[in-house]
């Protein structure tokens, strides 16, 4: 085997960085730093690997037959076929790390399942987790001939693989609690994170004497705490005794939780939970190794006869996962973080659209309220035909920011239609208040030339009198019709939610009023009482089909964002909601199970907050037994679920809960 030059492929500056990361590891081991036999088939294709060691302790082989000896401590890196060839070996006793050409032939769950593979990485693999990997592979190969290394082995891949599927930051908290009492038989453990202002908080506790409960908390320590002292310091500390600390240590231990739980803290393990940087972005706390992970601790003998202090292979083993629990907390707070950006982004963009119509604001997220809560109903029901319907986490938020932006498209609606409030806008119906006025003074003016022509035929007093009452009595009926006629258009103007057609409307088409030159004049136009003759809402044919369009124009919208794998189908769940089971709704004409489940939970959300928001200009919010009732009739036709809508009323979903963002 030949020594490997760190001249050539590698940056001398990456391999610097990168070593003294190495180093760091391994004094936490303690024991030296264990080589890396790397097969030339690797180097010749990637330099990122040999990046992240140290040049003077890797060996470059040709041949698997070359590896010959004591490899306990070593690290091999090695292609599929080599990989094979050192596991069918008897006394195999070194760590394997497979190198596959592509992420496509990589199946890591046919290798790990060998307690001598450490992991699977190919050529498209990040330097965080070659930097893991490698790094969880050079502390199972330092405490492989360990009493419990074959155990730790198991335990230490089966972590590592689910703290880097854990994304909730609370669960992987918990995760690492549980994992770390398991591996080093802790009765108790301990873990805190630094808060959005770098200090370091209590959040966690798990502990198996007493009752192995789960504490959720975020309380600042100080500085001078243990877990202050090691965050500060970036070094493990293990002490056999928390009462037994020198005075002028430069930490110390309260003994005030022992003494609210009737608890005894003996041996410490304190170690620190660094990001790929080097940074300590946490504290992973283990309290009172036991000999047997089944004894509970409660009185003072069995703390004295059960309690071990924690050894060399409790800390390397500790250590090695608080490097795999750092990385995998860090990346868990980054996509925390992300997501909370992405959420409020959201919100954000709801809020802008919702302030074009300030009249439905509010609306967006008063139905994601609802189609959340139906959704974990239906989660939890026993409904027929609904026990198989579940949703993950990843699916409920795909469904909240579905609903969320459900009526995005509105953006793409021409203003004056999406906040038209009554049937006529306000410019038409001033139009036709002054063709009131116009038809008034024509009326009189009328009335007053058939006083004229009155006056010249020389009538005798009483007969003028008689005729200039008649007319005075027709322009005052006809100035009351006028009056009447109005108000008809005013009350008509106003939208309904019934179907019920306006009455009298035909009466106006045929009054008629006299023109500049004597013509008979309309008072109202053909447009005009069409829309006033609508029989329900505000909107004329053409309007509602452009207020229809916004769902088009929300899964075109949607359509352009490149959305994750968990967020793939968030466009059609939108671009669905407006669909009815009979295929009556739109825009797709969608019916039955061609519709998302999911889209049709908004449905029934999206219509019940229509019927009980105080805010639509053309109604009255309902009451939520009529807007229940009126649902119910909607399933009964065959348009909405009829299952879904029971869950809804019987889990009482439909309850505001927040109406806020």
């Amino acid at each position: 085997m030949g020594q490997w030059s760190s001249r050539g492929k590698v940056g001398t500056g990456w391999i610097v960085y990168l070593t003294n990361r190495v180093h760091q590891i391994h004094n936490n081991m303690n024991s030296t730093l264990p080589r890396l036999c790397l097969s030339n088939r690797v180097t010749t294709i990637v330099a990122d690997v040999l990046a992240l060691l140290p040049a003077h302790e890797m060996t470059v082989f040709a041949q698997v037959h070359e590896l010959t000896g004591n490899l306990a401590g070593v690290v091999i890196v090695a292609t599929s076929d080599e990989a094979q060839q050192l596991l069918a070996r008897a006394d195999i006793n070194a760590i394997v790390i497979v190198w596959m050409p592509s992420a496509e032939t990589r199946q890591p769950g046919k290798w790990l399942a060998h307690a001598n593979v450490a992991g699977v990485l190919d050529i498209a693999s990040k330097a965080d987790v070659i930097y893991t990997t490698l790094k969880s592979a050079f502390a199972l190969a330092a405490n492989l001939h360990g009493g419990r290394a074959a155990r730790m082995l198991e335990q230490v891949l089966e972590i590592g693989r689910a703290l880097a599927s854990e994304k909730d930051l609370d669960a992987l908290l918990r995760l690492i609690l549980t994992y770390a009492r398991s591996l080093t038989q802790a009765d108790g453990a301990s873990i805190y994170t630094r808060d959005g202002d770098g200090r370091l908080c209590f959040r966690f506790w798990q502990n198996a004497s007493l009752g192995d409960a789960t504490s959720v908390q975020s309380i600042p320590v100080g500085e001078d705490s243990i877990a202050g002292y090691v965050s500060r310091t970036g070094s493990a500390l293990v002490l056999a005794d928390a009462y037994a600390i020198a005075a002028d240590a430069p930490y110390r231990f309260s003994a005030d939780s022992d003494r609210k739980l009737g608890y005894r803290t003996t041996s410490l393990l304190t170690v620190p939970l660094k990001n790929k940087a080097d940074d300590v972005v946490g504290v992973l706390q283990l309290i009172n190794r036991k000999g047997r992970p089944d004894v509970k601790l409660r009185t003072p003998e069995e703390f004295a006869q059960h309690v071990l202090a924690f050894d060399a292979q409790d800390e390397a083993v500790a250590a090695a996962l608080a490097g795999q629990a750092g990385v995998a907390l860090e990346n868990s707070m980054l996509y925390a973080d992300i997501e909370r950006l992405f959420e409020g982004f959201i919100k954000a963009s709801v809020q802008a659209i919702e302030t074009r119509d300030p009249t439905t604001a509010g609306h967006s997220f008063r139905v994601a309220d609802f189609t959340e809560r139906l959704a974990v109903a239906v989660d939890r029901t026993g409904e027929h035909g609904l026990r198989d319907v579940a949703f993950t986490r990843e699916q409920m938020r795909e469904l909240r920011y579905a609903a969320l932006l459900h009526d995005f498209g509105k953006v793409g609606v021409r203003e004056y239609v999406l906040v038209k409030a009554k049937k006529l806008y306000p410019h038409e119906l001033e139009l036709v208040r002054q063709r009131f006025r116009f038809a008034r003074a024509s009326l009189e003016r009328r009335a007053f030339q058939r006083l004229l022509a009155l006056h010249d035929e020389r009538l005798e007093a009483e007969a003028f009198a008689r005729r200039r009452q008649e007319i005075e009595q027709t322009l005052a009926a006809d100035c009351g019709m006028l009056d009447e006629y109005l108000q008809l258009v005013l009350n008509a103007n106003e939208p309904s939610v019934s179907f019920a057609a306006p009455a009298d409307l035909e009466r106006l088409l045929r009054f008629k009023f006299p023109g500049e030159h004597g013509e008979d004049v309309p008072l109202l136009d053909e447009f005009e009482f069409a829309n006033l003759a609508l029989s329900k809402g505000s909107l004329n044919p053409k309007e509602r089909t452009e207020i229809e369009s916004h769902v088009s124009h929300t899964f075109a919208f949607l359509s352009l964002i490149p959305w994750t794998r968990q967020l793939r189908d968030l466009p059609l769940i939108a671009y669905s909601h407006h669909e009815k089971l009979d295929g009556s709704g739109y825009p797709q004409r969608l019916a039955g199970e061609a519709i998302p489940v999911q889209s049709r939970m908004m449905t029934i959300a999206d219509i019940y907050d229509a019927l009980t928001a105080g805010d639509r200009p053309y109604k009255r919010g309902l009451p939520p037994e009529q807007a229940l009732a009126i649902l119910e009739t909607e399933a009964k036709q065959g348009k909405l679920d009829t299952r879904l809508l029971n869950v809804f009323v019987e889990s009482q979903a439909w309850h505001l809960v927040s109406a806020s963002p």
